[in-house]
Protein backbone atom coordinates (compact mmCIF):
# COMPACT_ATOMS: atom_id res chain seq x y z
CA UNK A 1 0.00 0.00 0.00
CA UNK A 2 2.77 2.59 0.99
CA UNK A 3 4.70 1.77 -2.82
CA UNK A 4 1.27 2.49 -4.63
CA UNK A 5 0.96 5.78 -2.14
CA UNK A 6 4.37 6.70 -4.04
CA UNK A 7 3.54 6.05 -6.85
CA UNK A 8 0.08 7.58 -6.75
CA UNK A 9 1.95 10.93 -5.16
CA UNK A 10 4.68 11.43 -7.81
CA UNK A 11 2.01 11.26 -10.55
CA UNK A 12 0.32 14.30 -9.06
CA UNK A 13 3.48 15.75 -7.93
CA UNK A 14 5.27 15.18 -11.52
CA UNK A 15 2.62 17.41 -13.81
CA UNK A 16 3.25 20.42 -11.31
CA UNK A 17 7.03 20.42 -11.59
CA UNK A 18 6.70 20.22 -15.62
CA UNK A 19 4.35 23.42 -15.18
CA UNK A 20 7.02 24.69 -13.30
CA UNK A 21 9.28 24.31 -16.24
CA UNK A 22 7.27 25.16 -18.98
CA UNK A 23 5.18 28.82 -17.75
CA UNK A 24 8.33 30.74 -17.98
CA UNK A 25 8.66 30.62 -21.79
CA UNK A 26 7.11 33.64 -22.39
CA UNK A 27 10.48 35.37 -20.57
CA UNK A 28 12.91 34.84 -23.25
CA UNK A 29 11.18 36.62 -25.49
CA UNK A 30 13.38 39.14 -27.15
CA UNK A 31 12.06 42.91 -25.82
CA UNK A 32 11.08 45.61 -28.73
CA UNK A 33 13.27 48.19 -29.42
CA UNK A 34 11.96 51.25 -29.63
CA UNK A 35 12.90 54.34 -31.94
CA UNK A 36 13.81 54.83 -35.37
CA UNK A 37 15.34 51.95 -37.79
CA UNK A 38 16.46 53.44 -41.08
CA UNK A 39 18.96 51.19 -43.06
CA UNK A 40 19.99 50.76 -46.52
CA UNK A 41 19.50 47.39 -48.54
CA UNK A 42 22.62 46.41 -50.21
CA UNK A 43 21.60 43.22 -52.01
CA UNK A 44 19.12 40.31 -52.12
CA UNK A 45 17.08 38.10 -54.80
CA UNK A 46 13.29 37.07 -55.04
CA UNK A 47 10.72 35.87 -57.37
CA UNK A 48 7.13 36.76 -59.39
CA UNK A 49 4.82 33.93 -60.16
CA UNK A 50 3.32 33.79 -62.97
CA UNK A 51 6.46 35.56 -64.25
CA UNK A 52 6.09 38.59 -65.93
CA UNK A 53 5.05 39.16 -70.00
CA UNK A 54 4.10 41.79 -72.14
CA UNK A 55 0.29 40.84 -72.19
CA UNK A 56 0.67 38.69 -69.18
CA UNK A 57 -1.98 35.81 -67.72
CA UNK A 58 -5.72 36.72 -65.74
CA UNK A 59 -5.55 37.09 -61.80
CA UNK A 60 -2.72 38.62 -59.63
CA UNK A 61 1.03 37.61 -59.13
CA UNK A 62 2.50 35.85 -56.39
CA UNK A 63 6.14 37.68 -54.81
CA UNK A 64 8.60 36.38 -52.33
CA UNK A 65 12.21 38.16 -52.00
CA UNK A 66 14.71 38.17 -49.29
CA UNK A 67 17.30 41.15 -48.97
CA UNK A 68 20.41 42.03 -46.62
CA UNK A 69 20.29 45.45 -44.98
CA UNK A 70 23.88 47.21 -44.81
CA UNK A 71 26.94 45.97 -43.20
CA UNK A 72 28.35 45.89 -40.19
CA UNK A 73 31.00 48.40 -40.97
CA UNK A 74 29.00 50.57 -42.34
CA UNK A 75 25.80 50.56 -40.04
CA UNK A 76 22.51 52.26 -40.39
CA UNK A 77 23.70 56.00 -38.93
CA UNK A 78 20.18 57.22 -40.16
CA UNK A 79 18.25 55.54 -37.32
CA UNK A 80 17.57 56.33 -33.61
CA UNK A 81 17.47 53.70 -31.24
CA UNK A 82 16.36 54.28 -28.01
CA UNK A 83 16.16 51.52 -26.73
CA UNK A 84 17.80 49.23 -25.18
CA UNK A 85 19.88 51.78 -24.10
CA UNK A 86 23.14 52.21 -25.87
CA UNK A 87 22.21 49.33 -29.18
CA UNK A 88 22.94 50.42 -32.07
CA UNK A 89 21.95 48.39 -35.60
CA UNK A 90 24.69 47.08 -37.37
CA UNK A 91 22.41 45.18 -40.46
CA UNK A 92 19.66 42.44 -40.90
CA UNK A 93 17.33 40.70 -43.37
CA UNK A 94 14.39 41.29 -44.68
CA UNK A 95 12.03 38.84 -45.85
CA UNK A 96 8.46 39.29 -47.75
CA UNK A 97 6.06 37.24 -49.71
CA UNK A 98 2.08 37.93 -50.56
CA UNK A 99 0.79 38.60 -54.08
CA UNK A 100 -0.82 41.73 -55.77
CA UNK A 101 -4.00 41.99 -57.04
CA UNK A 102 -4.77 43.03 -61.22
CA UNK A 103 -6.97 46.06 -61.47
CA UNK A 104 -10.36 45.72 -62.32
CA UNK A 105 -9.88 41.90 -61.21
CA UNK A 106 -10.23 40.17 -64.76
CA UNK A 107 -6.67 42.35 -66.00
CA UNK A 108 -4.25 40.38 -66.05
CA UNK A 109 -1.91 41.52 -63.66
CA UNK A 110 1.52 40.07 -64.44
CA UNK A 111 1.65 41.85 -67.69
CA UNK A 112 4.44 43.98 -67.39
CA UNK A 113 2.47 47.36 -67.42
CA UNK A 114 0.14 46.77 -65.27
CA UNK A 115 2.39 45.58 -62.67
CA UNK A 116 4.18 48.69 -62.67
CA UNK A 117 1.05 50.41 -63.02
CA UNK A 118 -2.76 50.07 -61.63
CA UNK A 119 -1.69 46.88 -59.64
CA UNK A 120 -2.64 46.66 -56.00
CA UNK A 121 -1.00 44.84 -53.21
CA UNK A 122 -3.40 42.23 -51.80
CA UNK A 123 -1.28 41.15 -48.87
CA UNK A 124 2.62 40.86 -48.40
CA UNK A 125 4.04 39.74 -44.90
CA UNK A 126 7.45 41.68 -44.35
CA UNK A 127 9.55 40.62 -41.27
CA UNK A 128 12.52 42.14 -41.00
CA UNK A 129 15.58 40.28 -38.35
CA UNK A 130 18.24 43.34 -37.06
CA UNK A 131 21.51 42.66 -36.18
CA UNK A 132 22.51 44.83 -33.15
CA UNK A 133 25.54 45.85 -31.52
CA UNK A 134 24.30 44.85 -27.92
CA UNK A 135 20.95 42.96 -26.53
CA UNK A 136 19.21 41.59 -29.48
CA UNK A 137 15.64 42.23 -29.98
CA UNK A 138 12.62 41.26 -31.26
CA UNK A 139 11.94 41.11 -35.02
CA UNK A 140 9.91 43.76 -36.73
CA UNK A 141 6.59 42.31 -38.70
CA UNK A 142 4.66 44.92 -41.63
CA UNK A 143 1.57 43.16 -43.06
CA UNK A 144 0.52 45.64 -46.11
CA UNK A 145 -2.69 45.34 -47.36
CA UNK A 146 -4.64 47.37 -50.68
CA UNK A 147 -1.76 49.13 -51.45
CA UNK A 148 -2.23 51.05 -54.55
CA UNK A 149 0.52 52.47 -56.72
CA UNK A 150 3.62 50.59 -55.37
CA UNK A 151 5.74 49.59 -58.34
CA UNK A 152 7.29 52.47 -60.48
CA UNK A 153 9.93 51.51 -63.09
CA UNK A 154 12.62 53.66 -64.09
CA UNK A 155 13.73 51.75 -66.39
CA UNK A 156 13.30 48.99 -63.82
CA UNK A 157 10.78 48.35 -61.08
CA UNK A 158 11.12 49.97 -57.96
CA UNK A 159 8.67 48.36 -55.15
CA UNK A 160 7.68 50.93 -52.60
CA UNK A 161 5.52 48.92 -49.58
CA UNK A 162 4.43 51.95 -47.32
CA UNK A 163 1.07 51.69 -45.61
CA UNK A 164 -0.70 54.43 -44.38
CA UNK A 165 -2.57 54.38 -41.67
CA UNK A 166 -5.48 51.93 -42.35
CA UNK A 167 -4.06 49.98 -44.31
CA UNK A 168 -0.94 47.89 -43.02
CA UNK A 169 -0.33 46.34 -39.28
CA UNK A 170 3.39 46.49 -37.90
CA UNK A 171 4.43 44.64 -34.52
CA UNK A 172 7.47 44.07 -32.65
CA UNK A 173 10.91 46.36 -32.93
CA UNK A 174 10.18 49.83 -34.30
CA UNK A 175 6.06 49.48 -34.00
CA UNK A 176 5.88 52.78 -33.42
CA UNK A 177 5.19 55.53 -34.70
CA UNK A 178 2.89 54.39 -37.13
CA UNK A 179 3.72 56.43 -40.07
CA UNK A 180 7.19 55.00 -40.53
CA UNK A 181 6.67 51.68 -42.17
CA UNK A 182 8.00 51.74 -45.75
CA UNK A 183 10.11 48.95 -47.17
CA UNK A 184 12.05 49.88 -50.67
CA UNK A 185 13.24 47.13 -53.06
CA UNK A 186 15.50 48.03 -56.48
CA UNK A 187 15.06 45.25 -58.51
CA UNK A 188 16.28 44.12 -61.99
CA UNK A 189 12.36 43.56 -63.14
CA UNK A 190 11.51 45.46 -66.62
CA UNK A 191 9.23 47.99 -67.06
CA UNK A 192 6.44 48.52 -69.07
CA UNK A 193 7.96 48.03 -72.43
CA UNK A 194 9.56 44.66 -71.30
CA UNK A 195 10.66 41.82 -73.34
CA UNK A 196 9.06 38.60 -74.50
CA UNK A 197 9.55 37.00 -70.86
CA UNK A 198 8.87 35.49 -68.94
CA UNK A 199 10.59 37.58 -66.42
CA UNK A 200 10.43 35.42 -63.18
CA UNK A 201 13.19 35.83 -60.61
CA UNK A 202 14.75 38.79 -59.87
CA UNK A 203 17.86 40.80 -57.91
CA UNK A 204 17.32 43.53 -55.80
CA UNK A 205 20.42 46.26 -56.06
CA UNK A 206 19.02 48.85 -53.47
CA UNK A 207 16.22 50.22 -51.60
CA UNK A 208 15.80 51.29 -48.15
CA UNK A 209 13.84 50.29 -44.76
CA UNK A 210 12.45 53.09 -43.02
CA UNK A 211 10.41 52.04 -39.61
Amino acid sequence: MLRRSLLVTAALVLPAGLLVITTPEAAWALPNAHGIANCLIISGTGAVSPGLTPTGSPGGVKIHFTASLSTPAAGCPNSNVTSPAGDTILGGTVTGSGSYDPVPATANGSSCANFAGPDVVGKIKVTVKWQMSGAPVANTTIVYQHNPGTVVAAPNDTITLNAPPGTGVKSGSFATPAGTNTVQLKTTLPGPGCGPGPWSTFTITGGNVLV
